[in-house]
């Protein structure tokens, strides 16, 4: 499913936008505080009910206004409108007037791949982010093993309440829990390195990087279980108590995962330049896609917010060889559009910002 159009009301700075959408690439570039990042956060959010610049989804409104709207016009008659009020939860509308609040669904229709500014750094990442990153996997792929971490939340929860409420009778229960769900969780994770690591050693991905960066073959994720493999995970609870207890939280478990990634048995961070650790996580979001296809058929649209920042010329021309070879739906953004303004294939609109609002040329 292709995205044809893309029409936004109060939402951010913008007054109102209506922008066409390439099949291919489209770039939508300008100064810092322009606008532009918003186009991105703008479909993001219509189709996955959440921001990666915010928490609060209020701020999306323009300043003054009770209401944003966006309404993203797919091929084959398709779309989805988005109205979402001051205080009040985002109403969807699909193409016939159908109406629900259920972006679950939507996800699972119109999957996207984000590369946003802070997650162009894996190696530095943050747990957090990282378990998104393999939650994401999970959603699509594995999607009724996907139940299993609902269920592990469940338990993660209700043993912090009972660290919190000093209800430690109780604690016994839920450690069993959790040591009964951990090599689930465990399993299922390891699975998804294990394919990533598949796709760095036989992917058309790396195999075209590599013409440049030779290093990549070398690559290697190592999941982390989210607490020491010397040790036994149930020793661990015991011991961890007391520290548990004071913080009122589980420091050590399954809900920790992460992972690492490693170039010839070294930390990446350790050895790498902020541009090479960026060519990894571009690799690693179109790998994600990759993934994703092959697991449901489904072709994600990708989201690339400031591309070109900190990728020199010939890392970025590779990677428009890629999308643009793969037929690679991507809507990006970008500071500096001498790059992209040599491709054909690219199409660039220029976004500016003036007296309080964005407007796209």
């Amino acid at each position: 499913m292709l995205i044809k159009e893309i029409k936004l009301e109060s939402f951010r700075s913008y007054e109102f936008l209506e922008a066409p959408i390439h099949q291919g690439i489209t770039l939508f570039y300008g100064d810092n505080g322009s606008g532009k990042s918003s186009i991105i956060e703008s479909v993001y959010y219509s189709l996955t009910g959440k921001s990666f610049r915010t928490n609060d989804t209020n701020n999306l409104i323009k300043e003054t206004k009770k209401q944003t709207q966006i309404l993203l016009v797919f091929d084959e008659g398709k779309s989805v409108k988005i109205t979402k009020k001051l205080n009040n939860r985002a109403q969807i509308s699909q193409n016939r007037g159908d109406k629900t609040n259920n972006f679950t669904k939507l996800i699972r229709i119109y999957p996207n791949c984000l590369i946003e500014n802070k997650e162009f750094f894996f190696t530095t990442s943050n747990p957090e982010q990282k378990r998104s990153f393999l939650n994401k996997i999970l959603f699509y792929v594995e999607q009724t093993e996907a139940l299993l971490l609902n269920e592990l939340k469940k338990i993660t929860t209700q043993r912090a309440a009972c660290l919190k409420n000093n209800g430690f009778e109780q604690i016994k229960y839920w450690d069993d829990k959790l040591i009964e769900i951990e090599p689930k969780v465990t399993k299922l994770n390891k699975k998804i390195c294990e394919k990533i690591n598949n796709f760095i050693l036989d992917s058309t991905i790396v195999g075209l990087f590599e013409e440049k960066n030779p290093w990549i073959k070398n690559l290697n994720v190592q999941y982390d279980p989210g607490f020491s493999q010397s040790a036994i995970f149930s020793d661990i609870l015991i011991n961890n108590y007391e520290k548990d207890a004071i913080l009122k939280r589980t420091t050590e478990g399954p809900h920790k995962r992460s992972f690492n990634i490693f170039l010839n048995n070294i930390n990446a961070s350790e050895v790498l330049s902020r541009g090479q650790q960026k060519i990894i996580s571009i690799i690693m979001h179109l790998i994600q896609r990759e993934i994703i296809i092959e697991g449901t058929n489904l072709t994600p649209i990708l989201l690339m917010d400031d591309i070109s920042s900190e990728l020199d010329k010939e890392n970025a021309n590779l990677m428009l060889k890629y999308l643009i070879n793969n037929s690679v739906q991507t809507i990006m953004t970008s500071i500096n559009p001498t790059y992209f303004k040599e491709h054909k294939d690219v199409f660039l609109f220029h976004v500016e910002h003036n007296k309080g609002c964005s407007y796209v040329k």
